[in-house]
């Protein structure tokens, strides 16, 4: 059941528990229809001819009261034991897919900063050329008038 509920999307879970609460509510509307009942009902001593007879008849009332509300009991146990599975599944869903976002976060800042290493190599190699084809520039370079940056890593 666990990777049954791993496997159910957003709908289908919304529609899982639709179907929990459509049951729950029915099996309320049982217990309150056995309340009225249980409730109206008149002991008519005459009519049941004693006490003891009276008694056995109430008695059937409360074991189908009593069953009514242990199905119920019984329903809200697995309802919540399978909400349970699929908020866990959920999670460890969430909990991959962030780990998996990551992993290619990870992998695209490092494939830009090797883009960037070659492009800064590219850029230093061509401010090379430059420097080294106007003798101008390495005049004013050697006079400390202009410096040339350096790139630390």
């Amino acid at each position: 059941m666990r990777n049954e509920s791993m496997n159910l999307s957003k709908n289908e879970m919304m529609m899982v528990m639709h179907d929990q609460e459509q049951e729950i509510e029915k099996l309320k509307a049982e217990v309150a229809e056995l309340q009225e009942k249980l409730d109206g009902y008149e002991i008519k001593v005459s009519k049941s001819g004693s006490l003891a007879e009276a008694s056995a008849k109430i008695s059937g009332l409360f074991e189908a009261a009593q069953a009514t509300v242990s199905t119920y009991v019984e329903n809200m146990k697995k309802r919540d034991a399978r909400s349970e599975e699929i908020l866990a599944g959920v999670e460890k869903q969430a909990e991959q897919i962030i780990s998996e976002a990551e992993e290619v976060a990870r992998k695209r800042l490092d494939a830009a900063d090797v883009e960037i290493d070659e492009k800064w190599a590219v850029i230093e190699s061509r401010l090379l050329v430059m420097y080294e084809s106007h003798k101008g520039l390495q005049e004013l370079v050697e006079s400390g008038i202009f410096t040339v940056p350096s790139r630390d890593k």
